[in-house]
């Protein structure tokens, strides 16, 4: 009989010890997953952070924090606590002890650009005895922006070197109305507008403001991430997105403003990958994210669509290839694997046949590389 008692009292005690578990073990109980860096560049390894905190009397003897990931962020102690698919599901184990917060740094390898972000987690007990799945979600808000590894700068300088080249010939040719050098006298060549009168006046001779060659001149980057032909060729289209990083930065680093304007589509937005122009360094990291938030996975818009209908792209000449008047071109810089002839005709026209400007065409040894309906001077970059 005394037995019998005993079984009783343990079976009223392990249903008092496991409802009471059930009721109380998620209370004060906190998990934060978090990447240690906002930004970092493709081959790069950060660390991810995980942070559970029990403030409670009650141990958590076993408590598991579950998420997902994308399979291009590679955890480095991968095993039985990651599977991997179509994405990396997590499975970490903690044991907490009262009032007790673990945390742990788990180094992830980023393998490609790209926005990467994790938007849940589940908490998960086995009860206190092990016979029970206790599931408590809850909000993450995490976000790792991967800009895109640049090329080879060395391999950047045939280009580098023509850009350069057309932007120090054009200093000459263009001044900055806005950057005052001195006065002159006056020539039949000089225009009405550049007369300084209270200059004219003083000497009793016509005398003519002078103002300093411009600073820098913009180069826009034309970024084509459609592929050419029926076979998706995105290898093509990650190396040319990281030319256009390569060469932005040569670029910014030597005062050079740079726009870009690319028909890849945005991850957020859904629209086409556009900046500014600006110079500085702050504008390399502008660029870079922008490049990162390109969607090889959406269509991207028609380039020769792009050109005739943005407004970022208004012609700087007429029909007859002459700068309209007033209105200093930009040299534009087209990074292509499509060379298709409505696209070259286009570019064409964007630039008024002006044979300074570059056409980088992405390309491997089997892939023509002509550009027979464009003016644009040509640079192979040769893929293996």
């Amino acid at each position: 009989m005394t037995l019998v008692f005993m079984l009783i009292g343990a079976i009223i005690v392990y249903s008092l010890l496991q409802r009471f578990y059930r009721k109380n073990w998620h209370k004060g109980l906190e998990a934060d997953i978090r990447f240690a860096v906002g930004h970092a560049v493709a081959g790069d390894t950060i660390d991810f952070v995980e942070v559970v905190t029990n403030r409670k009397r009650l141990p958590l003897p076993y408590v598991h924090l579950k998420f997902q990931m994308d399979r291009a962020l590679v955890f480095e102690d991968s095993g039985d606590n990651a599977q991997i698919s179509d994405k990396v599901y997590r499975n970490d184990i903690f044991s907490l002890l009262m009032y007790q917060r673990v945390t742990r740094k788990i180094p992830v390898h980023c393998t490609k650009r790209g926005v990467y972000s994790v938007n849940g987690m589940e908490i998960v007990s086995s009860g206190m005895f092990m016979d029970e799945v206790m599931v408590l979600r809850t909000g993450a808000n995490t976000e790792l922006i991967v800009y895109p590894k640049a090329v080879d700068t060395h391999m950047l300088n045939v280009a580098f070197t023509k850009i350069m080249g057309t932007i120090e010939k054009n200093k000459m040719l263009y001044e900055d109305p806005f950057v005052f050098r001195g006065i002159r006298d006056y020539t039949p060549m000089d225009t009405m507008n550049r007369i300084n009168w209270k200059a004219s006046a003083r000497t009793g001779d016509l005398m003519v403001n002078q103002f300093n060659e411009t600073i820098c001149q913009e180069v826009c980057i034309l970024l084509d991430v459609e592929t050419e032909g029926m076979l998706k060729r995105d290898e093509l289209s990650e190396i040319s997105i990281s030319i256009a990083a390569g060469l932005s930065q040569m670029l910014i680093e030597n005062g050079v403003a740079v726009s870009m304007i690319c028909n890849g589509l945005d991850y957020v937005s859904e629209e086409c990958v556009i900046t500014e122009s600006a110079s500085g360094l702050a504008h390399t990291k502008t660029i870079n994210t922008a490049l990162a938030r390109i969607n090889l996975n959406a269509e991207p818009v028609d380039y020769k669509w792009l050109i005739a209908n943005h407004p970022e792209l208004a012609q700087d000449y007429d029909n007859d290839g002459k700068k309209y008047a007033g209105k200093e071109p930009k040299l534009y810089v087209m990074i292509a694997q499509n060379k298709r002839v409505d696209l070259q005709e286009a570019f064409d026209r964007l630039t008024g046949g002006d044979s300074n400007c570059l056409w980088i065409i992405p390309a491997t040894k089997e892939d023509s590389t002509e550009l027979t309906h464009c003016n644009a001077q040509r640079v192979v970059w040769e893929v293996k």
